[in-house]
């Protein structure tokens, strides 16, 4: 009996230790894990009680914030202004985060804000931490003023600060709405339309004509073209299955002047030529299309640049540029020939109330002679006021831009931008690119890059 009872007692205390040892293990080890998933209800408890930070636009407005439920004291996310999402992002107990949400979500929560001995204290009394704020560049009025003169299209709008590299807006089309993305995220994710993509930094389309003012504005540099040089640019240019045409159809175009006033592909094969592969790769390089641009948002970078000067020139080679880096370039020309390195977020404030400016991107980035800027900025007033450009034009303020197609797939569809750029009363240069999908309609392009300029400069 002594020995059955032993036995017995040995079992017990194995079974005990491998129980414990097992506690010990998801206690310890694996406890992280068994946090961190999606159907713990306790980890989705602790994450409703966090007071999250708000996100907020360069004055102030609201763009996105937490409010508690007295009786229930939890948070629920909220999205006063929904066309900011494309910069805002989401925040999803279920699907995670997005945009500024994903990039200053440590912030946002706390977790970076509390001194370690300040999280020892907040543990053991149960107390959930609370977010800092984070103050965009954004103006919520012209963000709103985006997305609805974008409604119906597909495509892209970045509004830029030239000098300070300041984003004013930036719209994705067709847009979420974040307040309804629980609810709406299997139709989003099936929707073709793809309405979670962020065209403005993820997408990345072959830019066609668009790319004339960065080769024009090389060639007089290199000192290889004169714009009153002689030249039938009417013809098309040859796109494997496709011709890609003059933006505008002139009566005539008679000079390399006319050819860029009315977006005129043919010229730029010629111009390419003289300038020569090596040359006209490090005009890319210095206008940023190399390279994608440094925002806390997810951006694409661009394919290995190379093939025949012939394509590259015409926008139809194998380089493809997003909109934000087009509305970089766009903000050279109105900058005396400097990009400005692009940022989102101005500053950011811990709860004690202290608001601390964020670390600003570097200086500007030099491409052309003062001259050559000027040469290109004088015929992009003239596309404006007389060519391909027109629907960007207003009796009130002098707009400045240019229009290109691009031939986007293999079924020949066509991509249509607009670059552009107005002075505020002050001086101040503000920057466009606007990228719309599948139409040839540049003139489309071109009124809604001019309606987001004059309304910006208006109100600023």
């Amino acid at each position: 009996m002594k020995d059955t009872l032993t036995r017995i007692g040995i079992v017990l205390a194995a079974a005990f230790a491998v129980v414990a040892l097992t506690l010990g293990y998801w206690s310890l080890v694996e406890s992280p894990t068994l946090i961190a998933r999606d159907d713990n209800p306790r980890r989705l408890l602790a994450e409703q009680r966090i007071e999250r930070g708000s996100i907020l636009d360069r004055d102030g407005s609201v763009l996105a914030e937490s409010t508690i439920d007295p009786e229930a004291g939890l948070y629920e996310r909220i999205y006063p202004v929904p066309a900011a999402a494309p910069v805002v992002g989401y925040y999803s107990l279920r699907f995670g985060t997005s945009g500024i949400e994903d990039a200053f979500d440590a912030f946002l929560r706390g977790e970076t804000i509390r001194t370690p001995e300040e999280e020892a204290v907040d543990t053991m009394l149960g107390r959930a931490p609370v977010g800092g704020d984070v103050r965009l560049t954004l103006d919520s009025d012209l963000q709103q003023a985006a997305t609805t003169l974008m409604a119906g299209e597909t495509g892209a709008l970045v509004l830029i600060n030239s000098e300070t590299g300041a984003i004013l807006a930036l719209d994705s089309e067709p847009l979420f709405d974040p307040n309804t993305l629980d609810e709406e995220w299997d139709a989003l994710t099936q929707d073709p339309a793809a309405p979670l993509l962020n065209r403005a930094t993820q997408s990345l389309y072959q830019p066609g004509t668009i790319l004339q003012s960065v080769i024009y504005g090389t060639a007089l540099d290199y000192h290889v073209v004169q714009l009153d040089e002689a030249w039938n640019g009417t013809l098309s240019a040859p796109v494997e299955d496709a011709l890609l045409p003059c933006a505008n159809l002139p009566v005539g175009v008679r000079t390399l002047y006319d050819a860029f006033v009315h977006s005129c592909p043919a010229p730029l094969i010629a111009i390419a030529d003289r300038l020569e592969e090596e040359n006209l790769l490090a005009a890319f390089e210095s206008f940023g299309l190399l390279s994608a641009p440094q925002v806390p948002l997810d951006v694409s970078e661009p394919a290995e640049t190379n093939g025949q000067p012939v394509s590259l020139a015409i926008g139809q080679g194998t380089l493809t540029t997003s909109p934000l880096q087009m509305a970089l370039v766009s903000a050279g020309w109105s900058n005396n020939g400097r990009i400005p390195a692009p940022y989102l977020v101005e500053a950011v404030r811990a709860p004690d109330g202290r608001w601390e400016e964020a670390e600003q991107p570097g200086l500007p980035r030099g491409t052309i002679s003062p001259a050559s800027v000027a040469a290109v900025v004088d015929m992009m007033m003239t596309s404006v006021n007389e060519g391909a450009a027109r629907g960007a034009g207003s009796p009130v303020r002098q707009v400045y831009g240019t229009v290109g197609l691009a031939v986007s797939d293999a079924e020949a569809r066509f991509n249509s931008w607009f670059i552009g750029f107005v002075y505020m009363p002050d001086g101040t240069p503000l920057a466009v690119a606007v990228l719309l999908e599948d139409t040839s309609d540049t003139a489309r392009a071109a009124h809604i890059g001019g309606s987001i300029l004059l309304r910006a400069a208006a109100e600023r």
